[in-house]
C-alpha cells in the first residue's frame, strides 16, 4: 500500500496543469516558511487557558459588538 507522500507525489505527477502546480508550489512554500515552533512561556500559557475559559463561557464580544462605536455614524 502506498503512502501518503507516495500518493501526493504520483499525484502531482499526473497533473498537467501548470497553473494548478504552481498553486501547489506555492502552498508548499508556504507551509515551509510557517513552520516554526513557538515556545510559550507560563503567564503565556495561562492567558491562552483564560481566554479558552472566556470563550467556553461565552464572554467574548462579536466583531459587529467590538466594532460598533466604529461602524456607527
Amino acid at each position: 500500500m502506498a503512502t501518503v507522500k507516495e500518493k501526493i507525489i504520483n499525484g502531482i505527477q499526473n497533473i498537467d496543469n501548470e497553473e494548478l502546480l504552481q498553486e501547489v508550489y506555492t502552498l508548499l512554500l508556504d507551509i515551509q516558511e510557517t513552520k516554526q515552533v513557538i515556545t510559550l512561556n507560563a503567564e503565556q500559557k495561562m492567558l491562552i487557558e483564560e481566554a479558552r475559559n472566556d470563550y467556553k463561557s461565552g464572554r467574548y464580544y462579536t466583531t459587529e459588538e467590538a466594532f460598533k462605536d466604529l461602524l456607527d455614524d
